[in-house]
């Protein structure tokens, strides 16, 4: 039987956290105070942001940060102390702000993924269209079950699960996202971001309901993000395994479903022991922190609470990316980012 001492050892190396010294910070604020943040020639740019933070942040720090992708163990990574805006605007409640708005977030966002070697992408009918996704406490959404609700608990789920998982075939949609990843704009120290890693779930489920989880007899529903294209894809597995033989998931809480008694069951016995809160990793994101995590691979959640609506409530930026654009279908010819979902 695992020791305790190991099955810790384990936990610890799934997520990956660099603090940013001060001299390196502030050098990269400076760099990218002066770069233009144009969507127009948003591909240039990408590769642009890449070559300034290698030449910032150091051969050794690129390493370390470019194994987060790299490395299978790896499924979370936090960077703390990153540039930031230092006049930001009271917290966006319609979830809408322009990125020039918040310039420097969204120059570091893109810079670390361009570093990571990853693409970022907005899903069609989710986000307005938009890249970067606001997660805060909705004035008009308090009770809906997704990052612009706040009251109840946004309980534990993969984004846009319907989607293809990494080793599935595509259909005429494009892939489930396989990083999320989150900057740190305004904190609430009440308000934590909660990550789950999934083998440690695995290891703790009876072998007979990973092999129910394994077999396509769920149902599973689109997240309330996407208000405008709500639709449900049966038969797909709960549990998939990846191309290095990786446990991949789609389970979301509130829009699983099991297709007959025994898939229901399965089901069940998953929610319960996730819901012994037993393997929850709290991250409290403070301003300047970026957090990227592997979407198929950790299952987030955000308990439920009370905003004040007085301008400072927390204030998350969010951004999807996926591995290769060869597995996205693009919705504008035109457009970097828009795929089809």
């Amino acid at each position: 039987m695992e020791s305790a001492q190991h099955k810790q050892a384990v936990e610890a190396v799934a997520t990956l956290e660099i603090r940013l010294p001060w001299v390196i910070s502030s050098a990269w604020q400076t760099v990218l105070s002066q770069t233009p943040l144009e969507f127009e020639a948003t591909k240039d740019i990408y590769f642009q942001l890449k070559e300034q933070a290698q030449d910032v942040l150091g051969a050794a720090l690129t390493r370390q940060i470019r194994a987060f992708v790299e490395d299978p163990d790896l499924t979370s990574m936090v960077i703390r102390n990153c540039p930031r805006d230092r006049d930001i605007p009271p917290t966006p409640y319609s979830g809408v702000l322009s990125p020039k708005s918040t310039p420097i977030a969204c120059l570091v966002s893109l810079s670390l993924q361009s570093l990571l070697g990853i693409h970022p992408v907005v899903y069609e009918g989710e986000n307005d269209g938009r890249l970067f996704r606001h997660v805060i406490p909705s004035r008009t959404s308090s009770s809906q079950k997704s990052s612009h609700g706040s009251r109840l608990r946004f309980s534990y789920h993969v984004d846009n699960p319907d989607l293809p998982l990494s080793s599935e075939a595509l259909g005429e949609h494009s892939c489930c996202p396989e990083y999320l990843s989150f900057f740190g704009m305004r904190c609430d120290p009440r308000i934590n971001t909660t990550l789950v890693n999934l083998d440690d779930v695995i290891e703790q489920l009876p072998a007979a309901t990973v092999r129910e989880l394994s077999l396509p007899q769920f149902e599973v529903r689109r997240p309330d993000s996407f208000a405008s294209q709500r639709r449900s894809t049966p038969n797909l597995a709960v549990l998939v395994r990846g191309s290095a033989n990786e446990w991949l998931c789609r389970f979301d809480s509130e829009n699983t479903y099991g297709m007959n008694a025994t898939a229901e069951l399965a089901l069940n016995t998953l929610r319960t022991l996730l819901e012994t809160r037993r393997f929850d990793e709290p991250h409290l994101l403070l301003p300047g922190d970026f957090m990227i995590f592997k979407n198929q691979r950790v299952l987030h959640a955000r308990d439920g609470f009370e905003p004040q609506n007085d301008g400072a409530d927390r204030w998350l930026l969010r951004v999807f990316a996926v591995n290769d654009l060869n597995r996205v279908r693009f919705a504008r010819a035109d457009h970097l980012y828009e795929v089809l979902s």
